[in-house]
This record gives structure tokens, sequence and C-alpha cells, in this order.
């Protein structure tokens, strides 16, 4: 059983890290106001030239026009991450050296727990209302899943909400009344896993705008949205803290260490707005993988 040990990784990075302890299983951190509204800017300016809307500097007036382009999903896939493209490959650098120094400046303490750090983070639009190809997806994450699933067992969730309505449109967790290690299984669909819910409650945690929150792979979770939802900005991604590896099909996302992107290389895009989504290698991979390549700088 590695409960135990699952709960003593949260206690250590907490240590570390300085983080709160939201549970026994999860814990956050608070960024900083100024570079947090930096970071919302490189997101918004990201949006911005996937969904060829004008940039709005009021997170509001933002997210109505975010709204409006519901129907433009050349750039967004039914679970609502925006997919990088040739076209805005700058925007998307942007993001990914500001992300990159904000989990180096959160672990500076002990850099080494992270031993496995994911390089393809999920930019999200989670509309108030279900994108119609994403209701009945095997895949979908409105319904109660653990990443384990799909990346292996041994991740944290790392979930930063950013703008919008948080209130009504977040992140539902649960944790386990009871716990074994079939509950972290590999499977193709979040749907043929649903038996584990009778063994899971909901806990009380709501995820606040301007936090990152890092949960365990034995925490489940789902977007849950109330009646009258409006839109949700968030970023999600996974770290990996202790000796353990991701899913063979997803390793090719991570490096062993946080990468200098933006300064020594950075991240080159394939695919342009007229190219469709790459194939994912398998049930397992990520929508990027085979899409996106590492530029060195000299």
């Amino acid at each position: 059983m590695s409960l135990l040990y699952r709960k003593k990784r949260i206690n250590k990075i907490c240590k570390h890290w300085n983080l709160k302890k939201n549970h026994d299983l999860m814990a956050s951190h608070k960024l900083d106001k100024k570079i947090f509204s930096n970071f919302k800017l490189k997101i918004k300016l990201y949006i911005s030239r996937a969904l060829n809307i004008n940039y709005e500097n009021d997170d509001k007036v933002f997210i109505k026009k975010v709204n409006l382009a519901r129907s433009n999903r050349l750039n967004v896939t039914p679970n609502g991450a925006v997919v990088p493209k040739k076209e805005f490959q700058l925007e998307y650098n942007m993001i990914l050296r500001d992300w990159c120094d904000i989990i180096k400046n959160l672990i500076k303490n002990k850099p080494g727990l992270i031993t496995r750090f994911r390089t393809t983070p999920n930019i999200r639009i989670k509309y108030g209302k279900e994108l119609n190809d994403n209701l009945g997806r095997g895949l979908s994450t409105s319904l109660p899943h653990s990443d384990a699933w799909v990346e292996g067992p041994w991740g944290m969730n790392c979930f930063f909400p950013l703008f919008g309505d948080s209130e009504n449109n977040n992140l539902v967790y649960y944790e386990p009344k009871t716990f074994n290690e079939k509950m972290i299984s590999t499977a193709a669909t979040y749907t043929e896993m649903q038996w584990v819910m009778k063994y899971y409650r909901k806990i009380k945690i709501k995820p606040q705008i301007g936090s990152i929150y890092f949960s365990d792979y034995a925490l489940v979770h789902n977007t849950f949205r109330n009646k009258n939802a409006g839109t949700r900005i968030s970023i999600d991604t996974t770290i990996f803290v202790g000796d353990h590896k991701p899913h063979k099909d997803r390793e090719k996302e991570y490096r062993k260490t946080i990468p200098e992107l933006g300064f020594n290389e950075i991240i080159g895009v394939r695919n342009s707005e007229t190219n469709k989504f790459s194939e994912k290698t398998s049930v397992f991979s990520h929508y990027t993988a085979n899409s996106l390549k590492t530029i060195k700088i000299i």
C-alpha cells in the first residue's frame, strides 16, 4: 500500500517548498501578485492568437471575447486545451519560459525533489457549457479521473486557475475511503475506471484563482460546473517527485530538470493552423507528442 508514502511526499514538499497543506494528498502555493499578473498577460496573448480575438487587459471583457469565439475550434481540443501552432509559437514559448521560472522559484530550496518536469503544460479553456464533441468522450475531464490511469501511478497533478468563473466552474476532488493500487492502474479510458468511485468521497476544497495546487494521483478529480456557470481559464500539468517515471508513451514530454526555455532553447511547433491536430502516438500520449521539437539557441 503506497498511500502512506504518498502522504509523506506531500509533507516533504510542504516542508522544503514552503507550501500550504490543504489535504494529506494536496498542497498549494499562492503566487506573488506581480508575477501572476505578468503570467496572465502571456496566457491572454496566446489565447488571443489561437482564437483570433483582440487582447483585453480586463479579465471579464476578455472572457466575453473568448465566449464569442467559442465556435472557433481550429486550435482547441474537445477538452478545451489550446493547441500550439506555428503562427503563435512565440506566444507559446513566452508561457513556457515564465512557467519554468515560476516553478524554479517555487522549489528553489530543494529543487532536487522534482525528478521529472513536464514541458507541455495544458493551457485550457473550460467554457461554461461543455463543448458538444466532449460529451460522452471516454477521456473527458468532466468524468472523475486520476491522471495515473494514463500517466502511470506516481505523478502529481499541478492545477493553476487563472481567471474566469472559478466559483462555479472548477475542479472537484475526491479522497479514498479505502485504497489499493488497482485504483490507479493504467486504463485506456476514464469510463472503464469509474468503478473506483464507490471507494471515494468528495472533499470540500475549491482551488482559488492565483494559487497553484499540487495533488497526488491518489486524489481523484473532475471538472464540475454549477448551473449557469461561466468560462474558466486555467493551466494544468504534472510533475514527478521521487524516483519514478511516467508511462513510457509520455516520457518524451518530461525532463529530469527544469529547462532554460526561452534562454538557451525554445520549443518549435511543426504544425500550422492549416494542418489537422497531430495523431497521438497511442491512447496514452499527449496531443502535442508529434508536433513539438526542441531548438537549441547558440
